[in-house]
């Protein structure tokens, strides 16, 4: 009997993206068999932080890096760090702070994931608005009690962000940090030594997304007086982030799954997954359906998504759930009424099954 079938479980396509709630991604044989081998052996794990740390800061042109338990672990520590300043005595305090607690965030890029910040202890501060912010607006925020700042890079938070480039400017030249959170910034690959070579002090990134890592991982990259306090602090040393301890599995995982991320033939993996997604343009196109390739994912990472319009009569989120009955994901545009699929993490056979179905469906309307 499989794992599915004695826990009942059904497992599933993932026509949709490299979401939590999915599983995140799937992970290579070769990171599966590092975490076997380390599994079976203890170790030193400061050690293992540190060496691992070491040989990821090498491969994404870092001065330093740390593996956490997740992009939103790794917000809750970088930030603790921000607030501890290299004291043990504050950090051992959090999340309860007195002076120099705030942690800026652009008000056109609050998100779900910010809640982290809040829960180490900082104050979050929003400037701007969802039309616009001005350099003057975050320069004007910026005190003696501001801890750090956070940037969300993300395409649809563009029209009223500040660039990247200006939020370092400003912040650098007032001696505060600037934290990026990229969890799901992957490809291209660069972006893992792009934020950090702006002048970013911590860039964030999920382990279990792109990477294909554990999907309970994930990495702090960046400057290494921060890292060394990430190293401090950080799990399985007491205090705020003791919750969010990862394993010497997942450690070693993410170790292998990044290696061979970073070096894979990214410009034939973006042929192949563009090749397959031209493959159900024609397909859908052949049945009828109005069909379109997005060139990005949900946050602008640079990989083509397909868009498939629909009948009038048949709702988006009607064929959504039909295909998630029949064991697939998919995401949906309800505005447009159309439906999308990532080729990302679908093997060929998958796809052709996926747009089967979906041609299936859209001739039931």
């Amino acid at each position: 009997m499989g794992i599915f079938e004695e826990l009942g479980v059904r497992p599933y396509v993932n026509a949709h993206d490299t979401y939590t709630v999915y599983g995140g991604s799937r992970m290579p044989p070769e990171a599966l068999e590092a975490m076997r081998q380390i599994s079976e052996h203890f170790v030193d794990f400061d050690e293992l932080q540190r060496r691992a740390g070491e040989k990821i800061a090498a491969l994404t042109r870092n001065e330093a890096a740390y593996v956490t338990n997740g992009a939103s672990g790794a917000i809750l520590l970088a930030t603790a760090v921000c607030l501890a300043r290299g004291d043990a005595c504050r950090y051992a305090r959090l999340p309860l702070t007195d002076s120099r607690n705030e942690a800026i965030i652009l008000c056109c890029q609050h998100n779900a994931y910010d809640k982290a910040i809040a829960a180490a202890g900082a104050k979050p501060v929003m400037i701007g608005d969802a039309d616009e912010t001005t350099p003057e607006e975050l320069a004007g925020a910026i005190n003696e009690n501001t801890a750090a700042v956070f940037y969300f890079p993300n395409i649809r938070y563009e029209f009223a962000s500040l660039p990247l480039e200006t939020v370092i400017e400003i912040a650098h030249g007032k001696g505060v940090p600037v934290i990026v959170d990229a969890a799901a910034q992957l490809p291209p690959v660069e972006n893992l030594w792009r934020f950090t070579g702006m002048g970013a002090d911590l860039a964030i990134f999920s382990g279990g997304k792109t990477l294909c890592g554990p999907q309970d991982s994930g990495l702090i990259l960046g400057r290494r007086a921060l890292i060394e306090d990430c190293l401090r602090f950080g799990a399985p040393a007491h205090g705020v982030c003791r919750s969010s301890k990862t394993s010497r599995e997942s450690i070693a995982g993410l170790y292998v799954a990044l290696k061979m991320y970073v070096e894979r033939d990214h410009e034939a993996e973006a042929r192949a997954l563009r090749a397959m997604a031209d493959s159900m343009i024609g397909r859908l196109k052949a049945a009828g359906l109005a069909a379109r390739i997005v060139p990005w994912g949900p946050v602008g990472q640079s990989y083509p998504r397909v868009f498939a319009g629909l009948p009038e009569a048949l709702r988006a989120a009607e064929v959504r759930d039909r295909m998630r009955g029949e064991g697939v994901y998919i995401g949906v545009s309800e505005r447009e009424n159309e439906v999308y699929i990532s080729p990302l993490n679908l093997t060929e056979d998958e796809a052709d099954a996926v747009i089967e179905k979906l041609i299936i469906h859209a001739a039931m309307a």
